[in-house]
């Protein structure tokens, strides 16, 4: 990883208006991998397609930024502000967002394999279509975030907060989604194949059609959950909560499973 040009660092640190300017003006991309900008003020900046490679944005100030289609890889942004920033396409490969504010931010469509969110704020985000496969999710923050069609298979998400949050027709298998909060979650068509749903909450959320062979749901909440015409068997249901659950009616369960009928309400 070269040395940044001290060119560039001194445009970012004038202030951003002059760095926006500069961008339209020269019409080049340049190349900020390893930069040290921790704690810097950047809001709004235009850093779209731009290389942070490497770079230290911790506790940066990035909200509103646009970093579309840009590479930060292995990136530091560990308690950086980016609400309502632009990260559509961007490649997030092993970045560390660790209790960082992503509030409203854009991530569609983004990779993010293996990127540390751990305690993140993602609260209203877009990361439909995004792949986060074996993304460290622990204990973050995605009330009604859009993750339609995501990818987060193999990723941790234990204690995260999923309610209200669109995870329809997503790829969940094998990851772990145990002491997760996805009451009201829309999981329509989702995989959770071999997913860990021990003590998850899954009260009122939508399953319809959903994947969820081999899934672990011992001390799972499903009550009021909507079941109807998804793929059960081998769930381990027999020790779930489902007072209340909807299912189609002649819905084959596991023939292990104990659910007393008494517990349900065929819809």
């Amino acid at each position: 990883m070269g040395t940044v040009d001290p060119v560039l660092t001194r445009l970012l640190q004038d202030g951003i208006n002059i760095w926006n300017e500069w961008r339209q003006r020269s019409g080049t991309t340049p190349d900020l991998a390893g930069i040290a900008l921790m704690g810097q003020r950047l809001r709004r900046a235009d850093l779209h397609r731009v290389n942070l490679s490497g770079a230290d944005l911790s506790e940066a100030d990035l909200q509103g930024a646009n970093l579309n289609n840009s590479i930060l890889i292995g990136t530091n942004l560990e308690k950086a502000k980016l609400q309502s920033a632009n990260l559509q396409d961007a490649f997030l490969n092993e970045a560390n967002f660790s209790a960082a504010n992503l509030t409203q931010a854009n991530l569609h469509g983004a990779v993010l394999m293996e990127a540390k969110l751990h305690q993140t704020t993602l609260r209203n985000a877009n990361l439909g279509g995004a792949i986060a496969h074996r993304c460290n999710l622990v204990q973050a923050i995605l009330t009604r975030a859009n993750l339609t069609q995501s990818d987060l298979s193999e990723a941790t998400l234990v204690g995260a907060t999923l309610i209200e949050t669109s995870l329809g027709y997503a790829n969940l298998r094998q990851a772990n989604l145990s002491m997760a909060d996805l009451s009201r979650a829309n999981l329509h068509q989702a995989d959770l194949s071999d997913a860990d749903l021990r003590g998850a909450n899954l009260v009122a959320a939508d399953l319809r059609q959903a994947n969820l062979s081999g899934c672990n749901l011992t001390g799972c909440v499903l009550e009021e959950a909507d079941l109807r015409d998804a793929i059960l068997p081998a769930a381990t249901l027999y020790v779930a909560h489902i007072q209340g659950a909807i299912f189609a009616p002649g819905d084959a369960l596991s023939p292990t499973s104990e659910i007393r009928l008494s517990d349900l309400s065929l819809g």
